[in-house]
C-alpha cells in the first residue's frame, strides 16, 4: 500500500503532520505506479484510501515549488479523521427542506426548466437566480441580480491543519477551482461568499479543504473590512423538484498574519429549502 511507508515513519517519529513532499517521486521510492489524483485529491471520505481511513490519517494537496512542478501532499494524522469532512447526514439529516417559492418572474427561471441535466454551476446559478440562496443566507432585501463568478487558478496560501498543532502548511501555486464566489450585502456590510456546491442524488459528504482552499486564495485581495463567508451548498434531486441544503461557516477575514485552521471550519448554521419542478 502506498502509504504504508510514510505512517509508519510518521509513527516512529511520533509525529501528527508529515512534511510536504512529491507524490510522484514519493511513489516510485516504494515502488508504487498509485496515481496522483486518487490518492491525494480527495473531495469525499468515501475516496479517502483504505490505509488512511484505517490510521485515521488525511491527506493534503499543497500545490508545487518553483522549478518542479510535481504535486506535494502532506499527511495529517488524527483521533478521527472525520473531523475534515461536511458530514451530510450530521448536518442535514434532522431537517425537513421546506417548500421555497420564488418571489421572480417564470420568465427569468424558464432556462433552467430546459436542462436536462443540473451540474453543480446551474444549481448555484438556480439558487440565486430564484432568490433562494438569498432567503438562505438573508441578504438584504431589493438588491441588485447577484452574478456570481466562477473558474479555477493557482493559488498560494498558508493555513494550520490541526488547531492544537503549531505546524503551518503552504499551499503553494497549486490550482483551486472555485464554484461560486459573490458579493452581497448582510446587516448593512458587504460580505464575500464563496460557495462549493455539490450535486447528486443523496446526502455525501465533502472534505472541508474543498471550501477552505477557495476562500483563502481569495481572502489576500480582500480589505479587513470585507469578511468572507464559506458556504456549503448540497443539492438533491428529487421527483419533484430540488431540495437544497446550505450549511454557512463562520466569516473569515484578512486579518495581519492571521492562519485559519482546516479542523475548525464546522458550519454555525444550516437550512434546508426545496425548490418544485427543477
Amino acid at each position: 500500500m502506498v502509504f504504508s511507508k510514510l505512517l509508519a515513519q510518521m509513527e516512529s517519529e511520533n509525529t501528527e503532520i508529515s512534511l510536504p513532499i512529491s507524490f510522484q517521486n514519493y511513489a516510485a521510492s516504494v515502488g508504487s505506479k498509485a496515481q496522483t489524483a486518487p490518492s491525494i485529491s480527495i473531495d469525499s471520505y468515501s475516496k479517502l484510501p483504505k490505509e488512511l481511513k484505517a490510521s485515521n490519517t488525511m491527506a493534503l494537496r499543497l500545490g508545487s515549488r518553483k522549478g518542479c512542478k510535481q504535486t506535494r501532499f502532506s499527511l495529517i494524522k488524527t483521533n478521527n479523521v472525520k473531523q475534515f469532512f461536511f458530514d451530510d447526514n450530521a448536518l442535514f439529516s434532522s431537517l425537513t427542506p421546506e417548500l421555497y417559492l420564488p418571489n421572480v418572474s417564470i420568465r427569468s427561471l424558464f432556462a433552467f426548466q430546459l436542462l436536462p441535466k443540473v451540474t453543480e454551476t446551474s444549481v448555484v446559478n438556480l439558487a440565486l437566480a430564484s432568490g433562494l440562496l438569498a432567503e438562505a443566507l438573508n441578504f438584504e432585501k431589493d438588491q441588485n441580480i447577484i452574478v456570481p463568478a466562477t473558474g479555477q487558478s493557482i493559488f498560494t496560501f498558508k493555513f494550520k491543519p490541526l488547531l492544537h498543532n503549531e505546524t503551518v502548511l503552504e499551499h503553494i501555486d497549486g490550482q483551486v477551482e472555485i464554484d461560486a464566489i459573490f458579493v452581497a450585502k448582510r446587516n448593512g456590510k458587504e460580505h464575500l461568499f464563496v460557495v462549493e456546491a455539490k450535486h447528486g442524488d443523496k446526502l455525501d459528504t465533502l472534505a472541508k479543504h474543498k471550501l477552505l482552499y477557495p476562500a483563502l486564495s481569495v481572502l489576500q485581495k480582500l480589505p479587513p473590512s470585507m469578511p468572507i463567508v464559506p458556504v456549503y451548498l448540497r443539492s438533491v434531486k428529487k421527483e419533484n423538484g430540488i431540495d437544497f441544503y446550505i450549511a454557512e461557516c463562520p466569516a473569515i477575514v484578512n486579518r495581519d498574519d492571521e492562519l485559519y485552521c482546516l479542523e475548525q471550519l464546522n458550519p454555525s448554521k444550516v437550512h434546508a429549502l426545496h425548490l418544485s419542478n427543477y
